[in-house]
């Protein structure tokens, strides 16, 4: 497995499983009939902001072929 390959996998689990647990949440707090919105907003929140990190650091590693 190349280098690449594992940082790719590493950024793959942080960006997406606090983003499943915040949908989870999200859920859960729906299902008691409590405000679920604000879950819901920090999971996209997450997802956006660590998808940015992840484009950056793979054009970093890009750049520097």
């Amino acid at each position: 497995m190349t280098r690449e390959t594992s940082i790719a996998r590493v950024l793959l689990v942080l960006v997406f499983a606090p983003a499943g647990g915040l949908f989870g949440k999200a859920v859960a707090e729906a299902a008691q009939g409590l405000q679920w919105w604000p879950w819901l907003l920090a999971a996209l929140v997450w997802l956006v902001v660590t998808g940015l990190v992840a484009v950056a650091v793979t054009n970093h590693f890009d750049e520097h072929r």
